[in-house]
């Protein structure tokens, strides 16, 4: 099952849960759509998305999360160091806002293409909480030779009081960051107490892999603390990126009849990827 077919059984059972017959259900999640579409330019300006609605849920994995995914995927096989580390028997993976799913949908990608079957937990680190909904059973979707499990937990990277009660994951082999830091750049001033916190107490030796949109003040902020923190920045680039052939859009071809005329899902994008380990 590829990442496409993994979102039609998560998106069949978003579209489902969203009150309303189909006519009102379409032109909701089309408006979520194109609200997503014109706030996330904006997210250095002060504009901040939520993700409690079940229709902006459904509008963010429809439309972002395969290409989000797939850009995980196609990272660990360009790099050595992620890829080896899923040769270990054992892997554990703390996904820094990783509620909608990309994180680890990537990493099962790319253990199904290449053939590796560790352990994986993955521990989803985010503030909204119904995005566990989308994801907790997604291990009865697969192959059962894919021993994976996932489980969330509720944080708040503003809140000190909120992320300071969790520390566990700190002891995680890789922690990704995949389209987050951009989400909350706005409140940079109080989310970097918890970054610096948790570059700090990660165990040496573990992984971080961050992807955003290529723009300087972004990943400016992420090296920024790798450099303060004993992450030694090992693989670094910015480059346009497109999702692979291999995905086929017709296992969504149901969803892409209801809102092609607001367009497709995302297949290319400008992005910035650090891989860094600590020392």
């Amino acid at each position: 099952m590829n990442c496409f077919q993994i979102i039609k059984c998560v998106l069949d059972e978003a579209y489902s849960q969203i009150p309303g017959d189909d006519v009102n259900k379409d032109n909701d999640i089309k408006e979520a759509i194109k609200y997503l579409r014109e706030e996330y330019p904006s997210l250095l300006t002060g504009n901040k998305i939520t993700y409690s609605d079940p229709i902006t849920r459904f509008a963010y994995i429809y439309t972002y999360v395969t290409s989000h995914a797939n850009l995980v995927c196609t990272l660990i096989e360009q790099d050595d160091n992620l890829g080896n580390l899923f040769n270990n028997s054992k892997v554990n993976v703390a996904c820094i806002g990783g509620g909608p799913g990309s994180d680890f949908l990537g990493i099962l990608k790319y253990l199904m293409t290449n053939k590796k079957s560790p352990t994986v937990k993955f521990q989803l680190c985010d503030k909204e909480k119904t995005w566990a909904e989308s994801w907790y059973d997604v291990d009865d979707k697969i192959d059962p030779i894919f021993r994976i499990s996932t489980s969330y937990l509720p944080l708040d990277v503003t809140k000190p009081d909120d992320w300071q009660a969790y520390n566990k994951y700190f002891q995680s082999d890789l922690f990704t960051m995949i389209y987050f830091m951009s989400e909350v750049y706005t409140f940079k001033d109080i989310a970097n107490e918890y970054f610096a916190n948790l570059f700090s107490q990660a165990k040496p030796g573990s992984l971080f892999l961050f992807v955003d949109n290529n723009n300087p003040s972004f990943y400016g902020w992420f090296d920024n603390l790798a450099k303060d923190n004993s992450i030694k920045i090992i693989n670094n680039k910015t480059e346009r990126m497109s999702l692979p052939n291999d995905e086929d859009k017709n296992d969504l071809e149901i969803y892409f009849e209801k809102f092609k005329a607001i367009g497709n899902p995302k297949i290319n994008a400008n992005v910035a990827y650090r891989v860094g380990r600590k020392e």
